[in-house]
Formats: C-alpha cells, structure tokens, sequence
C-alpha cells in the first residue's frame, strides 16, 4: 500500500499533498490483482524545466529490470497523469515498480493508490487520437500471448490489435509472423525449431508443444500461444475494443466464423478490422458491411490515388468508421489533410517514438 507517509523523508506536506525539493523515488512491492498506483504532477515549468518520470518494474530474483521507460517530461500548469498500472498477479508474480521523478523546486506532487477500486474494466475516454496496444503490451510481456493482451486491457488501452492464423485443423489462433513461428516459439529446453514453420501447416495439437514466452523472459516459459477466443473473451470481460490486423487474409468461410465469434460475445459493434490488403477489406465489408466499428487500409508507400481505392469499395463511412492509416516516418500534414478532407480519419502505425516533440507531431 502506497500511503504519503512513505514520502515524507523527500520533502513535506502542504495542504494535503507533498511539496518536493528536488528529486525522489519510491518502490511499490505490493502491486497484484486490482492494486494500482496514479501518479501525477502540478508544475508551472516547461521544456528542459519541466518535471521528468521514469518507471522502473523489476521481478523477484531477476537481476536486470523487465522495463525500463525513458524519462517522460510532464507538461504545463494542471494535472498530469502519466500511467495507471493494474497488474495481473498471473502474468507478473512479484513484481516490483519503481518510480523515479525528477521535478524542479515548487512542484507538487500526490501519489495515490487505487486497489480498492471495483472497476477493472477499460473505459474509452479518449478525446482526440485513439491510442492502440499492438499485439498487446509487448515492451513488458511477449507479443500476441495471453499475457500482452491481459496487461494491454489493465493498462487502460481502450484496444488492442491482433493477427489472426487458421491452423491446418482450421482452429483460430494469434500470432503476428507468416512464414514461419521461429521468432517466438521455443521448445521446452529453450531452442527455437530447427526449420521454419508456418502455422497454416501445423495442427493446433502440433503448436501446443511449442511455448511462446520464454524468448521475451523467462517469467514467462510455458504460455502457449493464444486462441483467437480466448482472446475474444478478454475483450468481452474487459471491454478493450478486438482489432485485426490481417496477413495472410482470410477467406469468407473464415471471416463469417469470426463474425459469430464475436456475435456470440457482443463483440461485433466494437470490432475494427486494418488491412495492408484492399481486396481483404472488400472480403470482409461483404461478410460485416456496417455492423462493426469500421475499417482501416493501411499504406505502406502512399501515393495520392489510394483514397478513391478505399472509396471505390463503397464503405458507408457514415455508419462506421472508415480511415487510412500512412507509416508514421511518412506522415506529412498534406497527407493528414487529404485523408480528413475525403472523409476518412487519419491514423498512423509504428509510433515507436520517445521524444516528445515527434510525439506531438
């Protein structure tokens, strides 16, 4: 339990929140189930002046940390809050958060502990730009696991992206790679198979001798690689937004099964289906139409004519959403602008940025 009097030695108390000098960090050893920390800063500095945080998340009997974030500069005059964290006890035993701040002279700071809150679920706020988990929280957990999508959803991402496979048995799975599971898959022994292997020629029986996450941690040795229900159910108890990102694509056998899977949830209204493959969006607008959140076509090179491609396909964008979205490193504000003018809403991908300015860009 996180209580102020823990901070007390770092500076002192001022109407009910501490006034801190110059800098401090704090651990928190007492992070399962619901428990959570909210950490936020008033500051009148800007720039190099303002007021920096680190997060620092450390495991029992682990000598280098699982995550280290870089320093994140608080912004001006309000309150800012950086991250909330729920951690699932399955997925993070013993886990050990650490947060570091750095804040000029004058600041006020509150720390508060947030574990005797009922509501787990996500809550989409959002105002402005969507913020989507790729393949899950995978700077912390290996990606498109049960564990990736589990952290995503106690973290606040109101969605996360998945890769749907069909195994040879025709049972849904996620897994991100095409061609081969090589990247992710270990054998109990921690060797990655001897020749590629594609999920579309393995039985579902036949992957689950394989293990997906000791090659992100060893806390994670032995998670099996996730059915596309399993991570249907998440969504449904979570209420995080299913989003598909899909290579290879599907047939429209297939994508019908995916629309009573999500049906048989109430997940259908919330599902966004992103595609690199403007057929494959075609495919599934004659399977969902506008039943579902929307569409998104993603470019990898942009060029101007890709607009009335997307159009072309005759997607309603008036009862769904339906968008573009360009590589981030590519984007200009003439591109943005041409997306919105046509209608659409803009998006990018790959944001992997950590300085603040191209963030705000």
């Amino acid at each position: 339990m996180i209580s102020y009097h823990m901070l007390l030695p770092f500076g002192h108390q001022l109407d009910g929140f501490l006034q801190i000098e110059n800098s401090f960090s704090f651990i928190c050893s007492d992070c399962s189930g619901a428990s959570c920390t909210l950490v936020s800063a008033l500051s009148a500095y800007t720039g190099e002046g303002a007021p920096k945080i680190r997060f620092v998340i450390t495991v029992a009997g682990q000598n280098e940390p699982l995550y280290v974030s870089h320093d994140y500069r608080m912004g001006k005059s309000g309150e800012y809050t950086f991250q909330t964290w729920r951690v699932p006890p399955l997925f993070l035993p013993n886990m050990k958060l650490k947060v570091c701040v750095n804040i000029p002279k004058g600041t006020v700071l509150s720390v508060k502990n947030f574990g005797t809150s009922k509501d787990s679920g996500v809550k989409d706020l959002t105002v402005g730009p969507r913020h989507n988990a790729h393949l899950g929280f995978w700077g912390i957990a290996p990606d498109n696991t049960l564990p990736a999508f589990e952290l995503a959803a106690v973290c606040g991402f109101p969605a996360c992206i998945v890769v749907p496979k069909v195994t040879k048995d025709g049972i849904f799975v996620c897994l991100h790679d095409d061609k081969a599971i090589s990247r992710t898959a270990r054998d109990s022994d921690g060797n990655a198979p001897g020749e590629p292997l594609a999920v579309k020629d393995l039985t579902y029986d036949e992957l689950l001798q394989w293990e997906f996450g000791s090659h992100k941690n060893k806390i994670y040795k032995g998670t099996k690689i996730p059915l596309l229900s399993d991570f249907f159910n998440l969504c449904a108890k979570t209420g995080m937004r299913p989003m598909f990102s899909t290579h290879p694509a599907l047939t429209r056998e297939q994508w019908q099964k995916v629309k009573d899977m999500l049906q048989k949830r109430g997940l259908l209204k919330n599902f966004h289906i992103k595609s690199f493959e403007l057929e494959q969006l075609k495919m599934a607008y004659s399977v969902f139409g506008t039943e579902i959140d929307g569409y998104t076509y993603d470019i990898d090179t942009w060029n101007d004519s890709l607009i009335d491609e997307l159009l072309a396909v005759g997607i309603d964008s008036c009862a769904c959403r339906v968008g573009m979205e360009v590589r981030f490193d590519d984007y200009t504000e003439q591109i943005a602008a041409s997306i919105r003018n046509a209608g659409l809403f803009a998006a990018a991908w790959r944001i992997k940025r950590r300085d603040f300015d191209e963030y705000e860009r």
